[in-house]
């Protein structure tokens, strides 16, 4: 946290409106990229972008001034994702007890893998798949490894960025880490092996 953050941090403790609405600038657009990467449907990333300020701003007086502002309000984001999730999770199952179709229960288009210029369409064929496959081993994981995999791999974090935003220790992280990759890697491995092949 810089400087001037942590005045505005101060000064938002104090009451000042203007200086919490100056929070809110600096930190949406991390905190969308954030939540879409976990939620994947542009519309529920920016409700709970939305969600996340209000619940920060009433419950400001909860906020220890000795810790990371930062940190505090991307944990109550992540906990919002993954509380989304299991909504989602849940939802769908009812929604599948009741014979829905499966192409009902489609939550939107998934980020599209761009790229700077034009591909050839079978490179954006094989990229379309890729990213169709690490959708479905990242599925895979536990939420809590997911997270991690997203925060390290996708958005770059360190260990000890990712140990702060989570509220857990680093050797944690590391540890979630280690398993989600290898699973990802048992995931992968045919789809390598495929590509090997050409």
């Amino acid at each position: 946290m810089d400087e001037r953050e942590q005045k505005l941090v101060s000064a938002a403790l104090q009451g000042d409106r203007a200086a919490f609405g100056e929070l809110v600038d600096r930190l949406k657009r991390p905190m969308f990229n954030l939540c879409m990467s976990h939620l994947r449907n542009e519309a529920d990333a920016h409700d709970l972008v939305q969600d996340t300020f209000v619940k920060a701003f009433t419950r400001l007086d909860m906020f220890r001034p000795d810790s990371n502002f930062r940190a505090w309000v991307f944990r109550i984001a992540a906990n919002g994702c993954i509380d989304r999730i299991r909504r989602r999770r849940t939802r769908r199952a009812e929604e599948l007890d009741d014979r829905t179709s499966a192409e009902d229960l489609e939550e939107g288009d998934l980020p599209a893998i761009g790229t700077w210029g034009r591909a050839s369409p079978l490179a954006e064929l094989a990229r379309a798949r890729l990213g169709e496959r690490l959708e479905k081993a990242l599925d895979t994981l536990p939420e809590t490894h997911r997270q991690c995999v997203l925060l390290c791999d996708v958005h770059g974090y360190s260990y000890q960025e990712i140990a702060e935003e989570m509220g857990i220790p680093k050797g944690t992280v590391m540890s979630r880490l280690f398993y989600a990759r290898k699973r990802l890697q048992v995931e992968l491995a045919d789809y390598r092996e495929e590509a090997s092949r050409g």
